[in-house]
């Protein structure tokens, strides 16, 4: 089921953030997206995820508009910034969340702990995690709920790049395989190359399509004056 962005809009008090976004990501695709701090990236992925209502625009799953509807209701996977696990809870608990609300099962629970090497893992309480296994378990997490859509802010932004090696490779092998829409941000070129299908760049409150990787730095260099002009 593709995610359809259309004429989002959205403003916070004296400063309007988005201005017309028009997306669409297809099923397994993996869309990256550009942009300096402030630019709208993260508001975007709460619009999409429901915890921000856009001002204008819809936002429609497959051919479900889902623009009004509250998070729980959207089947939408978010890993934030911050994986944001339940403290008190197991790395197993935390993944079998969703089966409180009735979705997920034992072979997907299999299937995401063997792909994210989360095995000897799994009884321990997120304070003992590194920020690598942090994030596959909010992706494990995510992906337990069988969303439509996947979304991931900048879900790698406190794990060095010995350890992105490793999780890289196996995050884009897991979100392939599941098959779903996926919006990822990042600010890491190198991350960004490994893990995107395609690209777009936050420029002026609207995404902008870019072929590949050193076409989005060039637009965020140049501070996306040529688009303007275009």
């Amino acid at each position: 089921m593709p995610l359809k962005l259309e004429g989002i809009r959205f403003a916070y008090p004296g400063r309007e953030v988005l201005k017309g976004v028009e997306t669409e990501v297809d099923d397994g695709e993996i869309r990256v997206v550009f942009g300096p701090n402030g630019s709208g990236k993260s508001t975007l992925l709460k619009i999409v995820a429901g915890l921000l209502t856009p001002h204008d625009g819809r936002v429609v799953v497959g051919d479900r508009d889902v623009t009004h509807l509250p998070p729980e209701r959207r089947n939408v996977g978010y890993v934030p910034q911050d994986p944001s696990l339940f403290p008190h809870l197991t790395v197993e608990e935390n993944i079998r969340y969703s089966e409180r609300h009735g979705r997920g099962g034992e072979e997907l629970f299999e299937r995401l702990v063997d792909m994210l090497d989360l095995e000897d893992h799994l009884d321990l309480k997120p304070s003992e995690l590194s920020g690598g296994y942090a994030t596959r378990v909010a992706l494990a997490r995510a992906l337990f709920s069988e969303p439509e859509v996947v979304l991931l802010d900048e879900p790698l932004s406190d794990v060095d790049l010995a350890a992105k090696a490793e999780i890289v490779p196996e995050m884009r092998e897991v979100l392939k395989d599941f098959g779903a829409p996926t919006l990822y941000v990042t600010h890491d070129p190198w991350e960004a190359e490994r893990m995107g299908d395609t690209f777009e760049v936050m420029v002026n409150g609207r995404t902008v399509r870019v072929s590949d990787v050193e076409e989005a730095l060039e637009v965020l260099r140049t501070g996306g004056a040529e688009v303007a002009r275009g």
